[in-house]
């Protein structure tokens, strides 16, 4: 896939000066955001305390108690909604549970508002006339005075909600920005994704499409050679098997030996005809290889090599040897090729390569204490030979449900 059909067609949003706000805002370092937390409740402090002043004077036993608990009301509120009552409430739109939550909140602070006027004992006349005045409001409507009078509950939320209301309005607001700049940000990247899946689904498809349309133009090219050249349509066919045991049957843990054997002699069979007479090829394999079961591609990797490296390294007379043996549950198999004596020592560095690197990695996982592989170089020739134990069918069947389809 080319990396233009992954650009997903989506503008880039452009950031507003507002975006750029909020976006510092809400990353703002520690140093900065203490000091917005120290302005916070120094505003919420000072008119706390101008509200008390203004209503009860410099009456210090009557003024400092109703601060104190005002203050602490007021603050207790402010960062209760902003940190608990916001992103658990009203950002997720449970507006039921809000509703519940504040009108308890609210009738809580009203006992305690309704409790501290009763207690306080004013001694100048300013205080005494809004202390006497208060307590004759509230005194008649009992506890829940603050939902059954109007001026009580105006009162309350006066006494209460006014002082943080500033400060909660503008945190409100900003906090109200963030979230549906978030909630856009997830919705966009949920469109890339939904994009990103119709790209795949669409190479999935193509996949998907390509080996069945190979296959049928290579049925159709068998069908029409059959009659006109038996060898060349049964290499045709052999190329048909080699993709489809590629594809569709090397995809699971282990696969039956006459499987693996018989896709050997496919590809043994394509090399030679593509090599003609430049090589001799000598493929043995065993009579029975029913009930085993070997991990797929593990022998072709040593075969593929000696096709590679085999006539490249031979002078003259290049040959192919490919002898496998079973006997009991064990497999051994003996690959040799040719080899021109003056490039010996760079097949010696060749049998450490990447491929035969690999499939000792996939022999370590796969067949662990259960192999062996060795190397015979001379001056003409290259002999590796793998022993593997195998597998017994009904064991592997019984214990890896990838087997048993």
């Amino acid at each position: 896939m080319g990396s233009d059909e992954r650009k997903p067609d989506v503008k880039p949003v452009k950031r507003t000066l507002l975006d750029r706000f909020i976006a510092r805002t809400s990353h703002l370092p520690l140093l900065a955001r203490i000091a917005l937390h120290a302005i916070t409740i120094l505003l919420i402090a000072g008119i706390d305390v101008s509200i008390v002043y203004l209503a009860v004077g410099n009456d210090w036993p009557v003024l400092i108690p109703l601060v104190v608990l005002l203050n602490s009301q007021n603050i207790l509120i402010f960062y209760g909604t902003v940190y608990w009552a916001l992103p658990k409430y009203f950002y997720k739109r449970r507006l039921g549970w809000l509703t519940l939550i504040v009108l308890l909140i609210f009738w809580g602070f009203y006992l305690l508002n309704r409790t501290a006027i009763f207690s306080v004992e004013p001694s100048l006349p300013k205080s005494i006339q809004y202390i006497t005045r208060i307590q004759s409001i509230i005194g008649p409507t009992g506890i829940f005075g603050c939902f059954t009078s109007l001026r009580v509950f105006l009162w309350n939320f006066a006494f209460t909600i006014v002082a943080p209301l500033i400060p909660l309005s503008i945190k409100i607001t900003q906090g109200t920005m963030v979230f549906r700049q978030k909630q856009f940000d997830l919705k966009r990247n949920r469109l890339l994704l939904d994009q990103d899946n119709t790209l795949l689904k669409m190479n999935f498809l193509k996949a998907q499409v390509s080996p069945h349309f190979l296959f049928n133009t290579l049925n159709s090219i068998y069908s029409r050679m059959i009659d006109v050249d038996d060898q060349a349509a049964d290499l045709v066919l052999r190329l048909a098997e080699l993709m489809r045991y590629n594809l569709y049957e090397a995809n699971v843990a282990r696969v039956p030996l006459d499987r693996e054997m018989n896709y050997l002699k496919s590809y043994v069979t394509l090399e030679q005809a593509r090599h003609g007479d430049q090589l001799a090829v000598s493929f043995n394999s065993p009579a029975v290889t029913t009930g085993h079961l070997i991990a797929p591609l593990v022998l072709s990797t040593f075969v593929e090599n000696a096709f590679k490296h085999g006539i490249k390294s031979a002078a003259g007379g290049a040959y192919i040897l490919i002898d496998a043996h079973l006997e009991n549950n064990v497999l051994r198999l003996v690959v040799e090729n040719s080899l021109n004596r003056k490039l010996a020592l760079t097949t010696v560095r060749r049998a450490g390569g990447v491929g035969l690197s690999n499939v000792r990695k996939r022999l370590d996982i796969q067949y662990s204490g259960r192999y062996t592989v060795t190397h015979d170089i001379t001056d003409d020739h290259y002999r590796v030979v793998l022993q593997l134990e195998l597998d017994a069918v009904s064991e592997k069947v019984g214990s890896d449900p990838t087997l048993a389809s």
